[in-house]
């Protein structure tokens, strides 16, 4: 009995050695542009302020105001983002043209998922809606999609739990006051504002714990 003890023992000491060893080396790997993994996301920097960027919060105080997932093919490499019109599949190098910043470098902080993944599920997941017409209103139900909440609502783990929460959403400056770009908006459609309503923005999922982000460009600091 004491043997078996000890070789179940050492088992799971070997088991916890494998597995603290194998997040270590995932999470250092080169998280960067140069190096892009299936699943990881692709978080806009914009070099000026925005109504998005006025009410929500990026990592490191980043104005992020869009997010796309990286989708590899055979044949070529993608952003899967929900934008413009619809959820589409926007050729990488297209992606990137779009995004440069004054000195003509992509403004893109990368962000890896370093918690469990089932990362084949989410990206069947993301594809799936390709074509849902593109979410101008921000609304939580499911007709129409905006750019995080196509990740929120497609990353799960092998439980198929969301790997990402929702949140009150934000249209408010850092008093409180509903920014006015905000309130002309929704008045000119006759629509009410979701403040509060369950949701998600770019720059609230690139400071999620689930998330390591890189980026080697200097932070914009305009306003």
């Amino acid at each position: 009995m004491k043997l078996k003890h000890i070789v179940s023992n050492l088992l799971l000491l070997c088991l916890i050695s494998l597995v603290g060893c194998s997040t270590e080396s995932f999470q250092d790997e080169d998280i960067s542009l140069q190096n892009l993994h299936e699943g990881d996301l692709m978080f806009v920097v914009k070099e000026t302020s925005n109504p998005i960027t006025d009410a929500t919060q990026g990592i490191n105080g980043l104005k992020i105001d869009h997010v796309a997932i990286f989708h590899h093919t055979d044949s070529a490499d993608y952003a899967l983002e929900a934008y413009g019109k619809a959820v589409s599949l926007t050729p990488l190098t297209k992606f990137l043209d779009r995004t440069k910043g004054k000195e003509g470098k992509p403004l893109i902080a990368v962000g890896r998922v370093i918690v469990d993944c089932d990362m084949a599920t989410s990206m069947n997941r993301a594809l799936s809606y390709l074509g849902r017409p593109y979410d101008h209103f921000y609304m939580p139900d499911d007709k129409e999609i905006y750019c995080s909440e196509l990740v929120q609502k497609s990353f799960v783990d092998h439980h198929g739990l969301p790997v990402f929460p929702t949140i009150p959403m934000s249209f408010h400056d850092k008093d409180g006051k509903i920014l006015d770009a905000w309130v002309h908006f929704y008045a000119f459609y006759h629509r009410e504002i979701p403040e509060g309503e369950p949701g998600t923005n770019p720059g609230q999922l690139s400071r999620d714990k689930a998330v390591k982000v890189a980026y080697d460009f200097e932070a914009p600091t305009a306003n």
